[in-house]
């Protein structure tokens, strides 16, 4: 049964794809899970699917985002499907290019491709990648994509071209004044992470139409968000632990110059099990009725547009696939479209 999710007049919903190890007692259980949640997806009518990567612990175990994208988009007819976030300091743009826009080309267009730099120690120290790429990062590779696919001399060079002109669509997850001027400038979507708090994300959305200088033309920004549709009264103390798990396993040494550590309401650096009980405490949990009317609320306060699901977090494969399909089914209908929102205000 196809649901008006992905109605292009509608709000854009989607569903984040983690893998991480905790779903299932295997890794292929895991991948199992994941190929029956983007296949429900699709049928349910969401618009799109994003997969993460992560690289050496189990919070994700896909090392490579456009791998998996490309695994998703065979297997699928019209869901759209992006990265986030692709780990730029650890690939070469060229590189990053040319597969981008293969999987522009083989999936008929079907391919987002989301930027970010991530920053743990060990990927770089297990790659052999120099710190110092992580201060230009993803900025710097974002800037050399959109010169490749821009510049006539090197789009020449770079095969193959892609199919979506000028390029496919492009994301990027950050938080720097360099980096959200950059996407302005260029029309870029910011890719908000899901433990990002929603004043924090008004605040980039902001200074974004600062240096655009309007709302005309711009791309709709991506807002990852935890949600769970199940009225249980302890899933949000079962997400709590689940994360608090999950951080853990993900409390690991960042590069040098990282800044970007989570940090609690005093702005000061949260431990692991701090930051899963504040990103419980933020998430979307309870009734198909309580999910409309918080995330209504949350739609209001951010004008979002674009909205990806992380319901994996719960880290229980059936509340996952069971809250998927009932998001789908009994919350996206009763939330107000575009049209129906400017009538209201």
């Amino acid at each position: 049964m196809t649901t008006l999710v992905g109605n292009p007049s509608a709000l854009r919903f989607g569903v984040l794809l983690n893998m991480g190890a905790v779903l299932g007692a295997t890794a292929e259980a895991v991948f199992d899970l994941t190929l029956q949640q983007a296949l429900a997806a699709e049928e349910l009518g969401y618009a799109d699917l994003w997969v993460t990567e992560h690289h050496f612990i189990t919070f994700g175990i896909n090392p490579s985002g456009l791998t998996t994208a490309g695994f998703l988009l065979g297997r699928t007819r019209r869901i759209r499907v992006g990265t986030a976030i692709v780990l730029t300091p650890l690939r070469h743009p060229i590189e990053l290019a040319e597969r981008a826009a293969l999987l522009d080309q083989l999936s008929g267009g079907r391919f987002d491709l989301g930027l970010g730099r991530g920053g743990y120690r060990r990927d770089f120290e297990m790659l052999d990648v120099d710190f110092a790429r992580w201060d230009d990062e993803p900025l710097a590779s974002a800037q050399r994509l959109v010169d490749l696919w821009n510049s006539p001399d090197e789009a020449a060079i770079v095969q193959p071209p892609p199919r979506t002109l000028p390029h496919p669509p492009l994301l990027l997850a950050t938080s720097s004044s360099p980096g959200v001027e950059f996407a302005a400038r260029n029309g870029i979507a910011l890719q908000h992470y899901f433990a990002t708090p929603t004043a924090q994300r008004v605040a980039l959305e902001s200074e974004y139409r600062e240096c655009r200088g309007g709302t005309q033309g711009a791309p709709a920004h991506l807002h990852t968000l935890i949600v769970v549709v199940d009225g249980a009264p302890n899933r949000r103390d079962q997400l709590a632990a689940a994360l608090r798990r999950s951080f853990r396993d993900g409390n690991h040494p960042h590069v040098p110059q990282a800044s970007h550590r989570h940090t609690g309401p005093d702005g000061k650096p949260a431990s692991p099990d701090a930051m899963a009980e504040q990103v419980a405490a933020n998430a979307i949990v309870g009734t198909p009725s309580r999910v409309v009317d918080e995330l209504g609320r949350f739609i209001e306060t951010t004008g979002a547009q674009r909205i990806t699901l992380f319901h994996e977090a719960i880290a229980d494969p059936a509340i996952a696939m069971r809250s998927l399909e009932d998001f789908a089914l009994l919350v996206a209908p009763q939330l107000p479209t575009g049209t129906e929102r400017e009538r209201a205000s």
